[in-house]
């Protein structure tokens, strides 16, 4: 494993450092060395003297020059690479000095090919007091090699020792400016892990995966003897457990605030004994492991001629292999395959599936998440100088595109890919081509008219009031849709803006003139609530509804994109007639990929629908897939219409405030906001558990009217297990129980599930169609054993399957596969549950929820929201689709409301806890709402500086400024204007303290006037 830390005492680290070595001069001149352009630029070579290692650290140069001599400066960092701990037991123990020499060659090969080379970095201050980091491609540091860890146990790993010193291109000594390193923590890892399992099967060792970001040990050790050496990681492991720790981050933390002054070793030799003699208790010496692998070796160095023509035999194959592939620009493929060395292919083709891969998530991203990618499918014999030779390759024949750089140095951050940029400017193309392509149904002032008739109808029939009313945002969006001439629109509308209210008017006045409106949605849960049958809103909004026909995106597509794209013919005409009086309007719009848009409006110009409007708001979360082309187009300057009012909270003043700030991106002012109104929970590691008892101690009223929303769904499982806890303990969940075995997703992309290292035993492969290339017929498969070979064997029925995972062809364009982890749980008698998926048959869409009514072995009988009953027997699939249904997490909330909510979200989760996270939880209730976090303070920065948002090919190239960045109202005391009540303007002075240039505090939630663009 790799771990970075801050060094913080030069006297310190020079005792330490220089202690422990397993490395002694008579063992080996390497003690500890110096390492680094840097370094060799000062003339420090060789063995590293304690003092002048000291004087380094403190910034004195050889020659007396002091460098960087500022008060608080910091002294440099720790890069600690620790081997497997089987290579430390074969090392250490059993004695195969070998690892340490390679062990030692890795961390060098890690430190200079991508440490030194990609992150080293100076402020430069030319055009900017504050600076601007500057590439400088040296380094100073020392290499110290340590054999025990803190537990005394056998442990290996080198410190390499990063000096706070670089030199800039101008040759002036400077500090080192290290966020590069820091921000590369992974990569760094993904790096010397393939450098060291290389150099580990050159010794004749067989490794295998054992985790995330390249991580593995060396075959052949056995599990009980790996544990037994693994103290230390026992004893952190227990104190994450009673911590309640959950992030790799949070983790990393306790191992640095647990660590021990390292015990003294009195007695070298009588430790190695006392370790073999533990080793031996366990029937383990490791010689026989090492004579296999030296023999192996001794084959590799001198091989016979059968061994030659294995070799030659595996070369050509990889060679084949390679020609045969599906041509790419991203890899070589054909004949060339045919004339390179088995090494270059393994780089491209890596190199390539990283690319797709990534591509999946992403529009964009660094050449840095290219190579630990690539590094992470563990392919044998791939090191990661390959890898970075061949993104170079690739950029520099345009295959991968660079981002736009306002460096000094014209560094770039980003990459993308052309397939990228094309899609993001063909849908742009299409849009644009739909200017006066539109349908307009009536005049703007009848339309203004008619959808206010509408509404005083809706309200009668919905609510049994009369006086219901379309704002100016709604009315706007309206008559854009009935009286403008473009056939595409966005409707930006922000959280509780009453996008349902504006449908089911919409639908009303379009329905009296012949023309049906049809919602589309991204998951199944927002079009039940276009339909009106979700049963899961139970607000005063539960009735203002949709009411509206309404599909998924990936059914309305299978349903008439490839009649469309025919151009002709029969199908294509009844597609286009079935279409001809229709209004299509995609809901929750920044949910919805590039891919599904493209694909979208391709088919509205094909098929010349008449309207086709897209509503969303493009503050919320962005589409899990590549994309957020809702916040393209509006950037790009197409038609928009914008409904600012929230209407969803307009009883609270407080959750008013806090949504328009959330929208604004002020997300740590939201907190303060809602903080002062003693709306926020601070409980350490245990704010989950917190949130959970929060829950539990409410009435049964109160809770129908709560929920629990999460920023992940690590916190999810743990309020559900929890909250049943507690209401069997109270006696609300009844009967023996039922254990079922459920699947969770792997969360593999497609790219992924085309590798042997993303498979586990036991795991559960779904083939959703039949996925001819590598035989494998529509259904669920048991993960029974993933081999050396990279086939994964499969079983079925009591039969076996071996797939090649390799020969899945990685450009189809449906998501055939899907890999799940095995959960049980266990439901009883008064069970809140949902459907992780869909049962078309019986009705059921993805994230349905029912009540158990009886959970019995014989059969489940649950009731939906709609009040039906189903009986599921045992091995009925959907049973292996339930989960606990007590908490939500963000993407599953994203259209939700309810009157209160408890909201969980941790400073420690740093890919989730975002500025769009964040807006999509504050603006789910409508009365009440309380944060529980671990640390407010910390979540506030983790927030101010994570916005969450996704990439753009346009973005990054510089062609659109998608993503502003937002003024920071703490700091400018310029909030921008909401009308509020003299109570919460008193609590938001308390908070931020008086304006002393504005006699009124305002917040930001816009309120705009009606513009119609027709």
């Amino acid at each position: 494993m790799h771990s970075i830390a801050s060094v913080r005492s030069s006297s310190g680290a020079a005792d330490y450092f220089a202690s422990d070595n397993y490395y002694t001069p008579e063992e080996n001149a390497e003690a500890g060395v110096w390492g680094g352009e840097g370094a060799r630029a000062l003339g420090l070579e060789g063995q590293v003297e304690r003092d002048q290692f000291e004087g380094i650290l403190n910034g004195r140069l050889p020659d007396g020059e002091m460098v960087g001599q500022v008060e608080g400066r910091r002294l440099g960092l720790d890069l600690t690479f620790s081997m497997p701990k089987s290579a430390s037991i074969l090392a250490l123990v059993s004695g195969d000095r070998r690892i340490l020499d390679a062990h030692l060659a890795a961390v060098k090969s890690t430190m200079s090919q991508l440490v030194e080379k990609q992150f080293a970095e100076s402020r430069n201050y030319e055009r900017s007091r504050s600076g601007e980091p500057q590439k400088t491609g040296n380094l100073v540091y020392a290499l110290f090699a340590h054999d025990t860890s803190r537990a005394l146990d056998p442990q290996g790993h080198i410190h390499a020792v990063v000096a706070n010193l670089t030199r800039d291109p101008k040759g002036t000594w400077k500090a080192l400016w290290n966020g590069e390193i820091w921000k590369n923590n992974t990569t760094i890892g993904q790096f010397y892990h393939a450098a060291f399992r290389a150099q580990l099967q050159k010794l004749g060792y067989e490794t295998e995966a054992a985790g995330k970001h390249g991580s593995f040990e060396i075959k052949g050790v056995p599990a009980e003897v790996i544990k037994e050496f693994s103290q230390r990681r026992e004893d952190i492991l227990t104190k994450v457990e009673e911590l309640g720790i959950s992030s790799p981050k949070g983790q990393d933390r306790v191992t640095v605030n647990t660590r021990d002054p390292k015990l003294a070793v009195e007695d070298r030799a009588g430790l190695i004994q006392s370790w073999q003699d533990r080793s031996a208790q366990l029937g383990f010496d490791g010689k026989a492991l090492i004579a296999e692998a030296k023999a192996r070796a001794d084959v590799q160095a001198r091989p016979t001629f059968r061994e030659t023509a294995t070799a030659a035999i595996g070369e050509v194959a990889t060679r084949i292999n390679a020609a045969l592939r599906t041509p790419s620009p991203l890899a070589v493929s054909g004949a060339a395959a045919l004339f390179l060395p088995a090494e270059t292919i393994k780089a491209q083709h890596a190199t390539a599936s990283a690319v797709r891969h990534l591509s999946e998530r992403e529009a964009a991203f660094s050449p840095q998440a290219i190579l630990a990618s690539a590094l992470g499918f563990q392919i044998k014999g791939l090191e990661g100088g390959a890898v970075v030779q061949r993104i170079g390759e690739l950029l520099r024949d345009g295959h991968l595109i660079p981002g736009k750089s306002d460096r000094l140095d014209g560094h770039f951050d980003l990459v993308t890919t052309p397939a990228a940029l094309a899609m993001e400017q063909n849908i742009l193309d299409t849009i644009d081509r739909g200017h006066g392509a539109g349908r307009a149904f009536m005049p703007p002032e009848t339309a203004m008219a008619r959808l206010q008739e509408a509404a005083r109808e809706l309200g009668r029939e919905r609510a049994g009031v009369d006086g219901w009313q379309l704002n100016e945002g709604q009315l706007a969006a309206g008559v854009a849709i009935l009286s403008g001439g473009d056939r595409f629109l966005n409707i930006q509308g922000v959280a509780g803006a009453g996008k349902s209210t504006l449908l089911g008017a919409l639908d009303k006045v379009l329905d009296a003139e012949g023309i049906k409106l049809v919602g589309l949605a991204f998951q199944n849960k927002m079009v039940a609530d276009l339909r009106g049958g979700s049963g899961q809103t139970i607000s005063a909004d539960q009735m203002r509804e949709a009411g509206i026909e309404a599909y998924t995106i990936a059914r309305f597509l299978s349903t008439y994109a490839s009649a469309a794209a025919a151009g002709s013919g029969e199908r294509f005409e009844a597609a286009k007639a079935a279409l001809a009086n229709t209004v299509i309007i995609t809901d929750e719009s920044s949910m919805v990929s590039s891919r599904d848009m493209m694909r979208l409006t391709t088919l509205a110009e094909q098929l010349d629908v008449a309207k086709a409007p897209f509503m969303g708001d493009r503050q919320q979360l962005s589409a899990i897939e590549q994309g957020k082309m809702f916040a393209v187009s509006q950037a790009s300057g197409q038609a928009t219409v914008r409904m600012d009012e929230n209407i969803r909270q307009k009883n609270s003043p407080l959750l008013l405030a806090v949504a328009g700030l959330s929208n604004e991106g002020h997300a740590g002012l939201a907190l303060e906001l809602l903080a002062a109104h003693g709306r926020v929970i601070e409980a350490g590691a245990t704010h989950v558990a917190r949130a959970a008892e929060l829950w539990i101690s409410l009435s049964p009223e109160k809770r129908e009217a709560t929920a629990i929303f999460t920023a992940g769904r690590d916190d999810r499982a743990e309020i559900n297990a929890r909250v049943q806890a507690g209401l069997l303990k109270e006696g609300t969940l009844t009967g023996p129980g039922l254990t079922l075995s459920t699947l969770q997703s792997a969360n593999a992309t497609r790219e992924e599930l085309r590798f042997a290292s993303t498979y586990r035993g036991g795991q559960v492969l779904e083939a959703r169609m039949d996925v001819r290339e590598i035989g494998l017929r529509r259904g669920e498969y048991k993960v029974s054993d993933v081999r050396k070979d990279g086939k994964v064997v499969l079983e079925r029925d009591g039969k076996r399957k071996v797939i090649d995972p390799d020969r899945i062809n990685p450009d189809h364009r449906f998501d055939r596969l899907g890999l799940y982890e095995q959960k049980p749980i266990t439901i009883h008698d008064g069970e809140t549950v949902f459907w992780r998926d869909k049962d078309a048959n019986r009705d059921i869409a993805k994230s349905t929820y029912a009540t158990v009514l009886e959970a019995r072995a014989e059969g489940i009988r649950v009731e939906l929201a709609d009040k039906r009953q189903l009986v599921l027997a045992p091995g009925d699939p959907m049973l292996r689709r339930l989960d606990l249904g007590y908490a939500l997490n963000a993407h599953m909330a994203q259209g939700m409301t309810k009157p209160e909510a408890i909201e969980v979200i941790s400073s420690a989760q740093r890919n989730l806890a975002t500025q769009r996270t964040q807006n999509v939880l504050n603006t789910r209730a409508t009365d009440d709402m309380v944060v529980v976090t671990n640390n407010l303070d910390h979540l506030k920065q983790q927030l101010d500086r994570t916005p969450g948002n996704k990439t753009s090919a346009l973005e990054v190239t510089g062609k659109i400024e998608v993503e502003p960045r937002h003024s920071n109202p703490i700091d400018s005391r310029q909030v921008p204007e909401l009308r509020m009540s003299t109570e919460l303007k008193a609590k938001l002075d308390a908070v931020l303290g008086p304006a002393p240039q504005a006699p009124v505090r305002q917040l930001p939630v816009p309120e705009k006037s009606l513009g119609l663009d027709l």
